[in-house]
């Protein structure tokens, strides 16, 4: 390598290193979490500067010309990921780094682009084959993004808001139902119990046989001759009382209920929260299927920490955070860190959506029971110990019981009965009721919770 280019390389690292100076002031000015993101940023920092310092003893020499300067940005660039991923590996929280140097990020690429825009000027023919690639990428993935979602992306799933089961798939029936039988095999001689839910009621990591609904049948088996208990899951993955109100208007009667069990989860606070906020953005259709650049957010989201990274850094925009509190909290778990005065408004959603189906259910002509289900730092925190969510959801939290509190207190205005399983699933002494690296039951865990629900419908007289 020349003198000429040695030098230019040293320019484009000394270029890079101040643009980076400039954009982490200028996100200071911009975010309102300053002080977390230089923290974050001073992090990665222990990693970069010893880089940038091997660089430039590399490169040493009399100023020169664009061409090597662009490329020591670009090697300065690399070098700040790779900090960030070194970094990454000394930090007990990844996400929060992550979700700190993407902030970083768009503020300090755009500077780089203006540092460099001389130079890239003079590359004409280059720049417009990135951009014609880049636009033919777009318009292929658009194209083709319909059928990469269906078949690879999420085959068991629907792509709108309620996300329900495909049906045919996975063990579901024509609704999209986790049951063997169909609507048509649901008569109104028999007594039929719809079970409402999510992850938690849907088991879809265990075998039919022994998810709670299940269990639950042959428990409640009508002792006349001629009377049959049929109980169909209705449970899907990440679904909420408000979704599950929408579910049950749709094809809820074509299962001529008897009963309807419905399974509140600690995350439906939460799910409900978004779930409303977004069927009142694109209305009550649904919005159709998600696209698969949506997709791909969503899951830099979750590799980022957080269920919507754009929201996220929305919130922290100096000029746009709202009045008051905001209408979905960042954190899912929001209850269990703020005092019940705070986090019980935000309750206000899920308990609607709840007297919003037990309406539906008595207009079909059946009657109501909801369970509230625990998480096992609830009632047992050896449980899951290699389960990730564990810093989101400590057992430690002040707020840990305030759910159950707000329901018992919900249950002396309404007509229906509301159970917690809590204390049944603190007094059975099997042990693990839980998968090791996940909160979700195992057989065990559904064994319990069928007993209980079980015993609570006899106890009020709900089953023949």
């Amino acid at each position: 390598m020349s003198a000429r280019e040695t030098a230019g390389l040293l320019c484009g690292l000394l270029e890079a290193a101040l643009s980076a100076l400039v954009a982490a002031g200028v996100s200071c000015l911009l975010f309102t979490n300053d002080g977390r993101l230089l923290a974050e940023l001073g992090r990665v920092a222990l990693f970069w500067l010893p880089m940038l310092v091997l660089m430039s003893r590399l490169s040493r020499g009399p100023r020169a010309g664009p061409g090597p300067a662009a490329r020591g940005i670009v090697m300065a660039l690399a070098g700040f990921v790779a900090a960030a991923l070194a970094a990454g590996l000394t930090s007990d929280n990844r996400g929060r780094l992550a979700r700190h140097v993407v902030q970083f990020l768009i503020v300090w690429l755009p500077l780089l682009v203006l540092v460099t825009i001389a130079r890239l000027s003079r590359r004409w023919r280059e720049l417009l084959t990135l951009a014609v690639s880049t636009a033919v990428c777009l318009a292929t993935l658009w194209l083709a993004g319909p059928v990469v979602m269906r078949r690879v992306i999420v085959p068991r799933y629907t792509l709108g808001v309620d996300h329900r089961p495909r049906p045919h798939t996975g063990g579901t029936n024509e609704d999209g139902v986790y049951s063997r039988l169909g609507a048509r095999d649901f008569r109104d001689e028999d007594f039929n119990v719809i079970c409402l839910g999510d992850s938690f009621t849907a088991n879809p990591h265990l075998p039919e046989a022994v998810r709670w609904p299940t269990l639950l049948e042959p428990l409640l088996q009508a002792r006349p001759p001629g009377r049959k208990v049929r109980v169909v899951n209705f449970g899907w993955v990440s679904s909420s009382p408000v979704l599950q109100a929408r579910q049950l208007r749709e094809i809820g009667a074509k299962y001529k209920p008897d009963l309807v069990i419905q399974a509140f989860d600690m995350t439906d606070f939460h799910d409900d929260l978004v779930a409303r906020e977004r069927l009142a953005r694109i209305g009550a259709g649904g919005g159709g299927e998600v696209s698969i650049f949506r997709a791909f957010g969503v899951g830099a989201s979750l590799a980022l920490g957080v269920e919507d990274y754009g929201r996220w850094l929305r919130e922290r925009l100096r000029w746009a955070r709202p009045d008051g509190a905001p209408a979905v909290p960042a954190q899912r778990y929001f209850f269990l860190f703020a005092p019940p005065e705070a986090s019980e408004p935000y309750f206000r959603e899920s308990w609607e959506a709840i007297l919003e189906t037990e309406r539906l259910a008595r207009g079909m002509g059946a009657r109501y029971v909801l369970f509230v289900f625990p998480r096992y730092q609830q009632y047992d925190p050896r449980e899951s110990p290699r389960d990730p969510e564990r810093r989101v959801f400590p057992d430690d939290a002040p707020g840990l019981q305030v759910p159950f509190a707000y329901f018992a207190r919900q249950a002396r205005s309404v007509g229906f009965p509301v159970h917690s399983l809590r204390e049944d699933f603190l007094a059975d002494r099997a042990f693990p009721k839980c998968r090791s690296d996940d909160p979700h039951w195992t057989a065990e865990g559904n064994r319990v919770a069928a007993e209980a629900v079980a015993r609570y419908l006899r106890a009020d007289r709900l089953v023949p």
